[in-house]
């Protein structure tokens, strides 16, 4: 803050006009700086994490850690699970065949991490929850849990209290909590709207148009949600059985054709920019890798970013990594020390880079 003092009556009445719409403009640039938002930044530089060359990720779609093994879902492989040792920079193999047999897999989504290097997903087609042994053992076993009855959920999540959060294209509600069976608990949530006709269209437009994807905390007590389509970031925590809204941020809107009430989503106009990419979260603060490209310039560039933008569970946002590689997914180590991700590099690779300490 400063002052600022000037005799008027000593400056020629001449050039008093001129000075003073100077000194106003000046002062308005000021204010206007001094209201923009001041974040931390910090540079990260990428190291490959496996050395070997036998490995092909294809389609990336999710990422999750537990203990020393690394899984990334591939919507493009012929096995749709594949295992790393992030420790021995070792491929170890791939598992769940692409299929409709009993025993194959669809379109999977809501991969998480267990501990002692097991896994959970959710199979969107079969509407079945799926638990895994511990990788690291001889061979990798799946179990359902249970499968889902009614509604459309796009993902499922366990979390701390025995339910499941799960998000999907629903008409009254933004969130489905299942029990232990997969049966409805309760609901909760609603889409958000800019408009009073944007709040007429049939929440089943709505939630397509509002997709988003979830991410816990590792103690699943918390966790965020993010949308590809627009600038919006939900934080929740759970208190005993029921999930409240820490803070929702909401910059921008998905664009598309909401007006004249429609009854079918026509989709996101590829003039706007894809938003957020995926989320990690520790137990104090969450990583949302961003993109801001735009679909109709270069599809595929458009889902990958350089930028993760670091936030409080409180919703504040305090710091931005700059990565030297565009990164398509991110996952956290369980110290919160370490970052993994699959970048771009012709291919996609597997890398890691220490994180910034921000206490």
């Amino acid at each position: 803050m400063f002052l600022l003092k000037i005799d008027i009556d000593m400056i020629d009445t001449k050039n008093k006009m001129p000075l003073l719409g100077g000194i106003l403009i000046f002062l308005l640039l000021s204010c206007r700086s001094s209201n923009q938002e001041t974040i931390r930044v910090e540079n990260i530089i990428c190291q490959p994490i496996v050395c070997e060359d036998n490995y092909i990720i294809g389609g990336p779609r999710e990422m999750a850690l537990s203990d020393s093994i690394l899984t990334v879902m591939d919507a493009k492989s012929d096995s749709m699970l594949l295992f790393f040792n992030v420790k021995s920079g070792k491929y170890l193999g791939k598992a769940g065949i692409r299929g409709q047999g009993p025993s194959e897999f669809t379109v999977l989504s809501s991969l998480e991490s267990h501990g002692g290097g097991s896994f959970s997903f959710y199979d969107i087609n079969k509407k079945t929850f799926y638990y895994t042994n511990s990788v690291m053992g001889d061979g990798v076993q799946f179990i359902p849990a249970f499968r889902v009855d009614s509604g459309l959920p796009l993902e499922v999540h366990p979390m701390a209290n025995g339910k499941f959060i799960a998000p999907g294209i629903y008409e009254e509600y933004r969130y489905c909590v299942l029990d232990s069976s997969g049966q409805v608990h309760n609901t909760f949530g609603e889409w958000p709207y800019r408009d009073e006709d944007e709040k007429k269209v049939s929440g089943i437009v709505r939630s397509q148009a509002y997709m988003f994807g979830i991410a816990p905390s590792p103690s699943k007590t918390k966790f965020i949600a993010s949308l590809l389509s627009a600038d919006i970031l939900s934080f929740y925590q759970l208190e005993n059985d029921s999930v409240h809204l820490l803070k929702e941020t909401i910059l921008t809107y998905p664009d598309y054709e909401y007006r004249n009430s429609p009854t079918v989503y026509s989709g996101a106009s590829k003039d706007s920019p894809i938003n957020y990419l995926c989320a990690t979260c520790s137990e104090n603060y969450v990583y949302v890798l961003y993109s801001g490209k735009n679909f109709r310039q270069d599809a595929l560039a458009s889902f990958s970013g350089n930028v993760i933008y670091v936030y409080t569970w409180n919703g504040n946002k305090i710091a931005m990594l700059k990565s030297d590689k565009m990164l398509g997914k991110i996952c956290l180590a369980e110290d919160g020390k370490t970052m993994y991700a699959i970048a771009y590099d012709l291919d996609p690779i597997l890398v890691q880079f220490p994180l910034p300490q921000w206490e």
